[in-house]
């Protein structure tokens, strides 16, 4: 996926882009009124009062229509980059959610590769606008000033694309190097942050942040050569600048010389104060394109294998679960060796195992989450999907919010039936008198880590997946919480997998729950 041209055009207006294109082009005049009316002064040596005020009557409408067209264009280019920044974000956003990037590269992306597609892209496109019908308008006018004179102006003000023809690909290797330097960064940066308690406690602050400065030193030094190397391109512009002002002078001296053309002191007066804006528009837009192959990498976005956020929403079955020739490693390791289950509607399961013996990628395999080595499973006879069971883990997500909100993520349910979700798992009273309202703030631990799981429970619930997979989800709890948590899951009609370390054989012989143990052999072995 390539934030190009094509994208911005697709995300503007048509109108707004006709306007765009009109003030332009109106405000374009600018570079040629000095040369179009200071150009007439000598004509007014035989003029009349009358016709002098009239001269600068004509300029007053001249210049101030020239500046409003200019003051509109760019109160529209602010509306363009409003338009094209929330685009943008909300793209780069959807990215690293469909790409499952890790949270620091999706804010790295979200904040500084967004501010740089915004100043040296976004807002570069638009100011090429400007300098195009800039070089466009001055241009024409100096070639029917004196043809000749204006075609030798316009062929030295071409010389300044030279830098950059040499120079583009080198630009774009230093914006990616800095990308990559920069996401580097964010991620030492937030791995030193998260990682305060045990670095103040294994006194390691010191050590750990040379690895932060490090990272820091290099990205700051990648920026530097990006810049460097725009500033060598805008050098190279800058000498070659010199050349077109002085060569055209020298060449318009020779034919004043000789008699040629028609060129006289006037016209490389008028021409001197008009082709200015040649050059300085064509370098303005080689400085332009510059800075869009630099960002030509920022650009490039990974494309998600399936868009998540267009999925259609998946019908649910009954919670039949068959595993076929199952197996699972991660390279030479090996995590299930071939098995084969099938688990009728509404069975309970707990599979245990010792820590890092797989129980967490089984369940994520079960659920869709993580493609199996050998084997399939099929979830009412059809391959697993997120979409189709619910996932727990003993750290569920909430956000500051209502319950309401937590419970609903956006979508649109009734009150009836949040509040009947909270009643499966025990909330509907211990979360006051107005339980969706309870306002939620995790950073303030403003509900308990039962209650938290349950609210989770509930979410799931909420959608009516009949096969639950829960990954330890009372690891973090007290015995008396972890044995209310079983109770509510062991009762509940889904089909419901739970890995667990620690468990209560007592309550699984009650509850008539199939114990598998995971072995040092990799194979499922029943207990119970």
């Amino acid at each position: 996926m390539m934030i190009n041209v094509k994208w911005v055009l697709h995300r503007l207006p048509h109108g707004e882009i006709g306007l765009l294109l009109i003030f332009a082009l109106l405000g374009s005049f600018e570079g040629v009124l000095n040369g179009f009316v200071l150009g007439r002064l000598p004509s007014l040596t035989q003029a009349t009062t009358v016709q002098r005020y009239q001269y600068l009557g004509q300029a007053l409408v001249a210049y101030a229509g020239t500046y409003t067209c200019l003051f509109i264009f760019q109160l529209l280019i602010q509306d363009a980059l409003r338009r094209l920044n929330i685009a943008l974000k909300e793209t780069l956003l959807t990215v690293s959610f469909e790409t499952s990037e890790a949270p620091s590269a999706g804010l790295n992306r979200l904040t500084n590769d967004a501010a740089q597609i915004q100043g040296r892209y976004f807002e570069v496109i638009l100011a090429i606008l400007s300098a195009g019908f800039g070089a466009i308008t001055a241009a024409l006018f100096v070639l029917v000033t004196n043809w000749m004179m204006g075609l030798i102006s316009i062929a030295f003000s071409a010389l300044t694309m030279v830098p950059m023809l040499f120079g583009q690909t080198k630009l774009a290797a230093l914006g990616k190097r800095w990308s990559t330097a920069n996401a580097a960064t964010l991620a030492a940066g937030s791995d030193w942050l998260e990682g305060r308690g045990d670095l103040v406690q294994y006194q390691a602050a010191g050590s750990f942040f040379v690895r932060v400065k490090q990272r820091l030193a290099v990205s700051e030094k990648r920026l530097q050569q990006q810049t460097n190397g725009q500033l060598r391109v805008q050098y190279g512009n800058w000498m070659l600048t010199v050349l077109t002002l002085i060569g055209p002078l020298a060449i318009g001296f020779w034919l004043i010389h000789v008699g040629g053309f028609g060129v006289t002191i006037s016209v490389l007066l008028t021409l001197l104060l008009s082709v200015d804006h040649v050059t300085m528009n064509i370098r303005m837009l080689i400085q332009y394109w510059s800075q869009l192959t630099g960002t030509r990498e920022l650009r490039r976005l990974p494309q998600a294998p399936t868009p998540l956020l267009s999925q259609r929403t998946p019908t649910h079955g009954e919670g039949q679960i068959d595993v076929q020739r199952l197996t699972i490693a991660y390279g030479d390791q090996p995590i299930l060796a071939a098995t084969d289950l099938a688990l009728t509607p509404g069975t309970k399961l707990l599979v245990s195992g010792p820590s890092g013996s797989g129980k967490s990628t089984l369940l994520r395999v079960l659920g869709g989450w993580q493609q199996p080595t050998g084997g399939r499973v099929l979830v009412d006879g059809e391959a697993p999907a997120p979409a189709k069971t619910t996932y727990i883990n003993q750290t569920p997500w909430v956000f500051a919010g209502t319950v309401r909100e937590n419970l609903t993520l956006g979508q649109t349910f009734t009150d009836d039936a949040l509040l009947a979700a909270l009643g499966q798992v025990g909330l509907t009273t211990e979360l006051g008198d107005e339980p969706l309202d309870r306002v939620i703030a995790p950073d303030q631990a403003s509900i308990s880590g039962g209650q938290l799981q349950r609210l989770a429970l509930a979410r799931g619930l909420l959608r009516k997946r009949p096969v639950m997979l829960l990954d330890e989800i009372t690891a973090g709890l007290d015995d008396q919480n972890a044995k209310q948590i079983r109770n509510l899951i062991y009762h509940l009609p889904n089909t419901i997998i739970e890995a667990a370390h620690h468990f209560d054989d007592q309550q699984l012989q009650t509850d008539h729950v199939l114990h598998y143990q995971l072995t040092a052999a990799h194979t499922l072995a029943k207990m119970s």
